[in-house]
């Protein structure tokens, strides 16, 4: 039906003009839904454009590339398919890599079609970090002998061996340390069975032989000591390891050494009288062994650990009351030479200072300070200077009045 009128001397009526008009908003309406249809197509297909697909995309990969970085998972990449994100990459386990998920699904709005957010996360290309293989019995073990110090066993983790080798290095610097440490699962708590290896090194290295084995939880150190005063500071040292594991002794003391035979003696003192101090001058720096007192740099003050060699130290000399020792300080090359030699000192008045109190006749001790002047190895390497960085004794027989 035509709008235009069929005669024009006559009008329409008042129906038809309002039939006409409705027919020709409609049109009008049909065709902006048309034009809009065709820019809708356009911008869908045309990626550079607002509201494209391929925009969209790029939209999401960033949110999630966001949630990614927010929770710390380098070890994740995703990819974006429509609404969908999809991981890929090795989780260090699986509780990591459920909370990833939830933190991408998460990253635009709370996900759904209409929100235009992330609809599915699918982790299917994605792994899980199985770990090392399961040691079982978890062993570990430090032997000493002639010089050597041969490591065998396994470490909880790549740092954990690397702490160890350390360590052996510093307790035993003039011993050749071979060996290797396998990298295993099944070990107690990281930290706590890195802070009994420690200990029981320490406790190894107041022996001339000896070994420390750890078998799980229980370590256990074994060897020849001097006598019953190094005995009972391993002792002391090895009750130190706790956190649910346990550390023990297995010492078997030294032979006492021959005092019968003769000296050469121009007085009238009989020879066992004149051996007496002699054996326990030798006792006394066996006690010591290859153990050092050492000090942080531009410090004097003593450690738990050099306390607890002096706690022995005080009871070996309470046994040989004939006994003087001499103490000499010794610092690394840092600073000046003056510095150092009042550094040293204070050094040897420290320990000097920590024998008298604990009961040793002050008469028996000396005390001097020798600076930088006799280092023991080189002060190019931290693990030189800290060797340097140390308490020599030397033990003479005293007088009896």
């Amino acid at each position: 039906m035509s709008c235009a009128p069929a005669n024009r001397g006559k009008s329409f009526s008042n129906g038809s003009a309002h039939h006409c008009y409705n027919m020709k908003a409609l049109l009008k309406f049909l065709a902006g839904c048309v034009v809009i249809g065709v820019i809708g197509i356009v911008s869908i297909h045309m990626d550079f454009l607002p509201g494209s697909a391929r925009s969209a995309e790029q939209h999401l990969l960033g949110e999630a590339l966001g949630a990614i970085d927010a929770a710390d998972a380098a070890w994740a990449g995703v990819e974006i398919d429509g609404q969908k994100a999809v991981l890929f990459g090795e989780a260090p386990s699986r509780d990591r890599l459920d909370k990833l998920n939830t933190t991408v699904r998460r990253a635009q709005w709370s996900g759904g079609f209409a929100l235009g957010g992330i609809t599915v996360v699918d982790a299917s290309n994605m792994t899980v970090f199985a770990g090392p293989p399961l040691a079982d019995p978890f062993i570990w073990i430090a032997e000493l002998q002639a010089g050597q110090l041969v490591l065998s066993g396994y470490a909880p983790s790549q740092s954990a061996r690397d702490a160890i080798i350390h360590l052996a290095a510093m307790r035993f610097p003039d011993a050749n340390i071979s060996g290797e440490l396998e990298i295993a699962s099944g070990a107690p708590p990281e930290e706590s069975w890195l802070s009994a290896a420690a200990i029981s090194l320490q406790a190894l290295a107041r022996l001339n032989s000896g070994a420390v084995e750890a078998n799980g939880p229980a370590f256990e150190v074994s060897g020849v000591v001097a006598d019953s005063a190094g005995a009972a500071a391993i002792d002391r040292l090895m009750a130190l390891i706790g956190d649910g594991l346990s550390g023990a002794a297995k010492l078997t003391l030294a032979p006492p050494l021959d005092v019968a035979s003769p000296l050469a003696d121009t007085t009238d003192t009989a020879p066992a009288e004149v051996a007496e101090p002699d054996r326990c001058a030798a006792q006394s720096q066996s006690l010591l062994g290859v153990a050092q007192i050492s000090f942080a740099r531009d410090r004097a003050n003593l450690n738990d650990p050099s306390r607890e060699l002096l706690d022995a130290l005080v009871a070996a000399l309470g046994d040989c009351p004939r006994l003087s020792v001499a103490v000499t300080g010794h610092t690394d090359a840092s600073g000046g030479a003056a510095a150092n030699r009042q550094l040293s000192l204070a050094r040897a008045d420290a320990v000097g200072d920590y024998l008298r109190a604990a009961g040793v006749d002050a008469a028996r001790i000396t005390t001097s300070g020798a600076g930088e002047s006799e280092p023991l190895v080189s002060n190019t390497t931290a693990e030189g200077r800290a060797r340097n960085r140390r308490i020599e004794f030397e033990f003479t027989p005293g007088n009896q009045d």
